[in-house]
């Protein structure tokens, strides 16, 4: 039984996985301080024209960061992302 969940593996809605700022699967998965989680070119993107302000924000909760957060890969979903895409990908 075990065996077969393996090879199954688990069964995702991929909607949970989408960046809020492009609407796409996340690529290069990051979380920010609020738990939020963005494509990294995506957050990247908001933070440069919030750049002029000197305050950055999360596009989901506005939550306000006084200095730019660092960015760290998300290894968690940057696994899950890729297990999806071996999935979806013709063989």
């Amino acid at each position: 039984m075990a065996e077969q969940q393996r090879e199954r593996g688990v069964e995702l809605d991929n909607s949970q996985f989408c960046c809020a700022v492009c609407l796409e699967l996340l690529k290069e998965p990051v979380t920010i301080h609020c738990g939020h989680s963005y494509c990294r070119s995506c957050i990247e993107g908001c933070w440069d024209q919030e750049k002029k302000k000197g305050k950055y924000s999360c596009p989901q909760c506005r939550e306000t960061f006084n200095s730019r957060p660092a960015l760290r890969r998300n290894n968690m979903l940057a696994e899950v992302m890729a297990c999806s895409l071996r999935r979806r990908s013709p063989s």
